[in-house]
């Protein structure tokens, strides 16, 4: 037994020396150009995002504040400048150049082209041809979903939708080119998205949000929530159901050559702005009143959104003269907690209010960070 362990300890001895690391450095790879543009007939404008692969070679700032018209950088990019991006429709050798975008003196990678300049219509097929200062060329196809004849026109009027009780049905037309149908419903929480391959569906109003951290709802009561569905190319519903498989080793499928990324299209079919109500069950629910500092009246509808076990959330909104906000919080015994939000993502909170619930009064106070002094106490 001595022997064998003698032999053991000088096998193991062996084989750690042998697993000695040398430091060796390795040359980043080139970076490739990354391509994200999406065509719709409905917009005032047709968007290209180019941007190049993380190498290591640029320090990344990944605390900053988005911004939409600087989305790459913001967003922890490194965006492509200076690029020559054309836009070609049919039998076009020439094309329509794109123009790149400035914030605060900065190039930012987001190239432009105005409807005035290419008018993007349903049914026609278009090229995109990237060159940027390196030589790296980009080159996509797509061919823009158009109604088939006799299909309606796009669906956009109003919704009501009660929480409790409504089932919100959709239906529309075939579309021509279409690979298959995105509908979307944009939330606090961010955006509900689904892929449907029929020309209709049904939304309860006991909708969750799958997308996001604890399956909140999707239907907010006191919200106008936009709603849309559209009719994507294949390009675009290849590119959104794949993804980085740290197991299969399969990533994004990518419809341009000679670099990566996106170039599709999309047309809308459906567009309905969908007021959310619910029953009246909680105390706390119904329409306070309270006048801000200057005099100016306010009056803000509340629900208890989902109940919870400490805590409740709730939601709603708020009017002060004819400007509508709305508002997210939460009720946890006495304690309300309110966000006033600019847009209807709670990112966009623009003031925070903490008060007591007690009766037939809310009192509190609005953060000082904020530059709004709005009602220290809303009644019934």
């Amino acid at each position: 037994m001595v022997t064998r362990t003698r032999l053991t300890v000088v096998a193991a001895t062996l084989l750690l020396a042998g697993c000695e690391l040398a430091d060796v450095t390795i040359a980043s790879p080139k970076a490739s150009v990354v391509v994200h543009a999406v065509l719709n007939p409905d917009a005032a404008e047709q968007v290209v995002l180019l941007e190049a692969t993380q190498t290591g070679r640029v320090d990344i700032n990944d605390n900053l504040r988005y911004n939409p018209l600087e989305p790459i950088r913001t967003a922890g990019g490194v965006p492509v400048n200076d690029a020559d991006v054309r836009l070609l429709a049919d039998g076009d050798t020439v094309g329509v150049r794109a123009i790149e975008g400035v914030v605060s003196g900065r190039k930012t990678g987001r190239y432009t082209i105005a409807r005035a300049a290419l008018a993007v219509l349903p049914g026609r097929h278009y090229r995109l041809r990237v060159r940027s200062t390196d030589g790296a060329v980009v080159t996509g196809e797509t061919t823009v979903p158009s109604a088939l004849a006799g299909a309606p026109a796009v669906v956009s009027t109003p919704a009501q939708l009660n929480r409790s009780t409504d089932t919100l049905r959709l239906e529309w037309g075939a579309v021509r080119d279409a690979t298959i149908y995105g509908i979307r419903i944009d939330t606090p929480d961010g955006p509900w998205f689904l892929f449907s391959d029929s020309t209709h569906f049904a939304l309860s109003g006991g909708l969750r949000n799958f997308f996001a951290p604890g399956l909140p709802s999707v239907w907010f009561p006191g919200f106008v929530q936009p709603l849309t569905v559209i009719a994507s190319d294949k390009n675009f519903y290849d590119y959104n159901r794949s993804g980085n498989d740290p197991f299969g080793g399969s990533g994004l499928i990518s419809s341009v050559q000679g670099g990566l990324g996106l170039f599709g299209s999309v047309r809308m079919v459906v567009r309905r702005d969908v007021t959310v109500t619910d029953a009246v069950r909680a105390p706390i629910d119904g329409r306070w009143l309270g006048t801000t500092s200057v005099g100016s009246a306010v009056t803000m509808n509340l629900w208890r959104e989902s109940a919870g076990a400490t805590a409740s959330s709730l939601s709603g909104s708020q009017r002060i003269g004819t400007t509508d906000k709305y508002i997210v919080g939460t009720l946890q015994g006495e304690t309300v907690r309110l966000a006033t939000l600019a847009g209807i993502f709670k990112s966009d909170t623009v003031a925070f209010f903490t008060g007591r619930f007690a009766g037939d009064s809310i009192t509190g106070t609005y953060s000082s960070r904020f530059a709004i002094d709005g009602p220290k106490t809303f009644r019934r």
